[in-house]
């Protein structure tokens, strides 16, 4: 989840412009609306009991980890957190029999902008032998605000290998010209051990719009996957982008669109019994939820065309979770978030049979949910 949908469209109002005590409260007057924020999945049937068995393609469904969460903000630490933001929205690979998280981190901002926003990020390592107990990679994190490059704040990773190269996608943004599609929006770094990356700069630099929340297709094992001939890029906004060689991509407005609002995951070759199929996970709007996770199903015989949706949340916050409703995770739940009801992802491999979702709780914390895969 990103910065601009932050923004009351009607009046211009930041939640972060009011006062601590007020933000929770202010976000909740102008947050939810189906015609203000992402996310159109819709209501004319009704929910399902069971969404999941009715739609033989989804993925699912997911359960969420008891233990939850399971990496939360370092005091201190340049990935310190702050109200509203923490560590979230990253990516995850099994490398070498270890789970690696390459997650955002939050802080307030610490150079000075002339821009509304009062926050930056970067992007970090995490490692982890269990997929549950993870543990900072601190002499390579983090990675790209370093010299001039200290401006940008760079969020909401996509993690995709290829021929023993990690391709990394995120949003770069400099809060003074938000507009300028050469130094934001979809930005790429390579590596090809997880902990040195060359950066390769903004993606479509010359894009008359905001390129942004790019998921490249993959299949279980984090690899991307060609679909005649061509890598396959989902971006926000109902724009679809190709490429050859996982560099150089060529984007155009999608011919049809897909419900669901800001781009989570894209997976292919995961189901032997429907090879075709391709699942978006989408992140919005969803069925009187402010954010929660949604899939949609398009096909590799046409990858642009939704074919099908999953009638109910594949992921949604609970009210009777702390952690996924603004509060601390710990007693005495104090409030350090104004995103309630809010979950979004960008991590999930398969591994052990099982998937392994990361997603970020109320803006803050990184949470696990797991489910069987076939």
């Amino acid at each position: 989840m990103t910065n601009s949908s932050d923004q009351n469209p009607d009046n211009g109002v930041f939640a972060w412009q009011f006062p601590n005590a007020d933000r929770e409260k202010a976000w909740r007057h102008y947050s939810y609306g189906e015609e203000r924020w992402w996310g159109d999945f819709g209501r004319e049937l009704p929910v399902p009991a069971d969404p999941f068995e009715a739609k033989p393609w989804s993925m699912g469904p997911f359960e969420k980890y008891s233990g939850n969460p399971v990496f939360a903000p370092d005091p201190g630490s340049w990935d310190c957190g702050r109200y509203d933001g923490g560590v979230h929205n990253g990516a995850t690979v099994v490398h070498q029999n270890r789970f690696w998280y390459v997650y955002r981190g939050e802080r307030p901002i610490d150079i000075p902008q002339k821009g509304p926003v009062d926050y930056i990020c970067d992007i970090g390592i995490a490692v982890s032998d269990d997929g549950v107990n993870f543990e900072r990679v601190r002499d390579y994190s983090p990675l790209f605000r370093t010299g001039t490059n200290r401006q940008y704040s760079y969020e909401d990773v996509n993690l995709v290998e290829h021929k023993g190269v990690f391709y990394l996608f995120c949003n770069q943004w400099f809060w003074e010209n938000m507009a300028d599609t050469s130094i934001n929006g979809t930005f790429l770094a390579t590596s090809t051990d997880l902990l040195h990356w060359q950066r390769h700069g903004i993606v479509f630099p010359n894009a008359a719009q905001i390129h942004r929340n790019a998921v490249v297709l993959q299949n279980p094992q984090n690899e991307a996957v060609k679909v005649n001939g061509r890598f396959w890029m989902y971006i926000n906004d109902g724009i679809i982008a190709t490429s050859e060689d996982m560099i150089h991509w060529i984007s155009e407005a999608g011919a049809h669109h897909w419900p669901g609002g800001e781009g989570c995951f894209a997976m292919a070759d995961h189901n032997p019994e429907r090879p075709d199929d391709i699942v978006l996970f989408t992140g919005g709007n969803h069925t009187g939820h402010f954010y929660a996770i949604g899939e949609v199903l398009l096909s590799k015989a046409d990858p642009t065309m939704p074919l099908d949706w999953l009638g109910a949340p594949a992921l949604h916050a609970e009210t009777t979770i702390p952690h996924e409703n603004g509060r601390n995770a710990e007693p005495p739940y104090e409030p350090i978030s104004s995103f309630a009801d809010c979950i979004f992802f960008n991590g999930l491999t398969r591994y052990n049979g099982k998937w392994w979702l990361y997603y970020g709780g109320s803006e803050f914390y990184t949470c696990l949910a797991t489910a069987n895969a076939r």
